[in-house]
């Protein structure tokens, strides 16, 4: 049966709080339909996951690429009014959980989960390799990593006008954590911790998401 763990974390404020209610709606107008549909297709090709765990689940956009390959799926993020909605959207699932969770600090035991995924975290937050780590630490030998961000990278310079325009009038500034990341930056921020990478590249029409799969070498 599908539960709601509230573990109490502490991230100082967090902004998407605020942008909970229609976050997917926004997010829609932000980077587009056409590219977000894209990017779940892709997420959907993915096979065998096994026991999931999802880091930063929003309101749920992409948790749904997994219903019908993983075996569970633990679904996560920093913010209540997050986790409270993706609950009330899977409450007929029962092989999904969602809970509160710092990606800094994982209240998970070592090596218990055959995939973790994390959707637009590693341009956002201060110190993404700690976060990295923490995946690294929760994954089981031969576990794989899956990371997907949105970016500037590789983008016309008229459609990044276009979307720091949607950005700032959907969601205001940016953190002053944020960085442009890249295939190549995403891959050398996992190898170090012990990852081998499989395939790091861009995907997207108009906007660009970095989109990185790597398995975790045993220790």
């Amino acid at each position: 049966m599908i539960k709601l763990h509230k573990e109490a974390v502490s991230m100082g404020d967090n902004k998407w709080e605020a942008f909970a209610q229609d976050f997917e709606q926004s997010n829609n107008y932000v980077v587009g339909v056409k590219d977000i549909t894209l990017v779940k297709s892709e997420l959907r090709r993915l096979k065998d996951l096994g026991n999931v765990l999802e880091l930063g689940c929003g309101n749920g956009t992409y948790t749904e690429c997994f219903l019908e390959t993983a075996t569970a799926i633990t679904a996560t993020d920093i913010s209540e009014q997050m986790v409270t909605i993706t609950f009330d959207r899977f409450a007929q699932q029962d092989h999904v959980s969602v809970e509160v969770a710092d990606c800094f600090k994982l209240q998970y035991t070592d090596a218990s989960f055959d995939t973790v995924f994390m959707a637009n975290l590693l341009h956002v937050i201060p110190n993404p390799e700690l976060a990295l780590a923490e995946c690294f630490r929760v994954l089981k030998a031969g576990g794989r990593l899956i990371v997907l961000s949105f970016t500037l990278h590789g983008m016309t310079w008229l459609n990044q006008l276009m979307l720091k325009y949607r950005y700032s009038r959907k969601y205001g500034t940016k953190s002053t954590s944020s960085i442009i990341l890249t295939p190549q930056l995403a891959a050398t921020m996992v190898q170090p911790l012990g990852f081998k990478v499989s395939s790091s590249c861009l995907m997207g029409a108009n906007v660009k998401a970095v989109y990185l799969r790597a398995e975790k070498l045993a220790e």
